[in-house]
């Protein structure tokens, strides 16, 4: 299995009861909600409290997810 797919199943699933506090950010190892911070900064070092360098997923709870695009195929003209 890919890295975070479990993670992010689970954040998928449990989406629905998350959306009471969209805009705080949840913890996720594994099929477990380890908690909901109020700053990334809160859940990712506590992410690194409990599973040092293991894998773990920090996720903004949101009713839709922001989607960037990028691409490096881009020509700008460079006018003056």
């Amino acid at each position: 299995m890919p890295p975070l797919d479990r993670e992010i199943a689970t954040f998928n699933a449990k989406l629905p009861e998350l959306l009471a506090d969209v805009g705080k950010f949840v913890l996720i190892k594994d099929d477990r909600i380890e908690g909901k911070f109020e700053t990334y900064a809160d859940a990712l070092k506590a992410g690194y409290e409990s599973h040092r360098a293991g894998e773990f997923l920090v996720k903004k709870i949101a009713p839709a997810e922001q989607v960037a695009f990028f691409t490096r195929d881009l020509v700008f003209e460079c006018r003056q």
